[in-house]
């Protein structure tokens, strides 16, 4: 439970609600956590391994988030209402997971006040993710969508298929080809 060091501190009360409350788990490639037309009841914080979050458009698939170390993925639109997610969620290597269940966190919350400070900062650090996903596909060409990802995920290149991560960055694979040419 050391990833959650970083973010604040813990007592020990409730560092051990969290372990109680957490299963580590293994997850393979292709493996689905999540399938739309489901409520999403947990979320996952990855150790090793990258996740790809999709949705159907039009009868095709439209990548919308991509999870690495370090990161919690999970179908937050249904996570927080209980309502059906439109939402996939894949992995796309053999992975190690932490996984908890939503209830159990939540109803930790009133006993537990740092436990619900590391729940404000876990969704503040998504809501600022959304934001700047929003900003890529609306404020910059497609050239400077594929630069920030290579910033902000370097190894994205060499672990993820060419074909999600045009997705991921709303152009073709060909105009993917193309951008990649120049460098």
């Amino acid at each position: 439970m050391n990833f959650l060091d970083h973010l604040t501190p813990l007592d020990e009360r409730t560092k051990n609600l969290v372990e109680r409350s957490v299963r580590k788990r293994k997850a393979k490639k292709r493996e689905l956590l999540q399938q739309a037309g489901t409520v999403c009841k947990q979320f996952h914080f990855i150790e090793k391994g990258v996740a790809r979050v999709y949705y159907y458009k039009d009868d095709k698939e439209v990548t919308a988030w991509f999870a690495f170390e370090g990161m919690i993925v999970s179908c937050i639109d249904s996570l927080f209402t209980g309502n059906l997610t439109n939402y996939y969620i894949e992995m796309l290597e053999d992975s190690v997971l932490y996984t908890v269940q939503y209830d159990i966190i939540e109803k930790s919350f009133l006993d537990y006040p740092m436990l619900e400070r590391l729940g404000r900062i876990l969704i503040t650090d998504n809501y600022l993710l959304l934001d700047q996903r929003v900003r890529l596909i609306v404020s910059h060409t497609a050239e400077e969508r594929y630069n920030l990802l290579l910033q902000q995920a370097p190894q994205a290149l060499q672990r993820i298929p060419l074909n999600y991560i045009a997705s991921y960055l709303n152009i073709s694979q060909e105009t993917l080809s193309r951008i990649r040419g120049k460098y």
